[in-house]
């Protein structure tokens, strides 16, 4: 987040140019270099390498402000399960329950008939502890933490996620034509 800037006071730096120019000026020395001129001049590829600096750093802002905690703290699902399933508790499935009804309504009959004491009018807490510890197997608790996942990864901030997939996007094809410019420049001058 921080490259933008550093990248300003780095790449606007008044002597930057004598370091940065075609390799360090090896291209220039080539036979014919007009046939091999570059598309974009040294300070065009400094302001698209700027703006893509700042398009990522925005987009991982976005990202970090915006993103469910769940999502950020667990890179995927099968790491969220793994690392929650040994402190899930009867409460916490509840409230996941909630959240997962909420976003995803077909889902709460399937959930409530293998589990009744998911609805809290159901049950009381202390029957719902009891039937949770009674649970031959973690299937349920699984399954619930997969979805409250999946409900928080598609189904939150929807607008966000776009947002940051179209910043980052840009950002990348940005810094990219100067590398493509000068990867261009170099095989033309290897063929010639």
């Amino acid at each position: 987040m921080a490259a933008p800037f550093i990248g300003y006071a780095i790449l606007y730096h008044s002597t930057v140019e004598r370091y940065l120019g075609g390799l360090g000026g090896l291209l220039s020395l080539q036979t014919d270099v007009g046939s091999c001129a570059p598309w974009l001049t040294m300070w065009q590829k400094l302001n698209l390498t700027y703006l893509a600096l700042v398009l990522l750093g925005v987009g991982s802002i976005v990202f970090r402000t915006l993103a469910p905690k769940t999502i950020k703290i667990y890179g995927n699902i099968s790491h969220y399960v793994e690392r929650e399933l040994p402190r899930v508790t009867a409460r916490n499935l509840r409230s996941l329950f909630v959240t997962v009804s909420a976003r995803r309504p077909h889902l709460r009959g399937d959930f409530l008939e293998r589990a009744a004491w998911l609805a809290r009018d159901k049950a009381s807490l202390k029957s719902a502890s009891d039937s949770l510890q009674q649970a031959k197997d973690d299937q349920l608790a699984i399954d619930v933490l997969r979805s409250y996942y999946n409900v928080m990864n598609r189904y939150t901030l929807r607008l966000a996620v776009y947002l940051t997939i179209a910043l980052y996007a840009l950002g990348f094809i940005l810094l990219s034509a100067a590398g493509l410019d000068l990867t261009r420049r170099v095989l033309c001058v290897m063929i010639k």
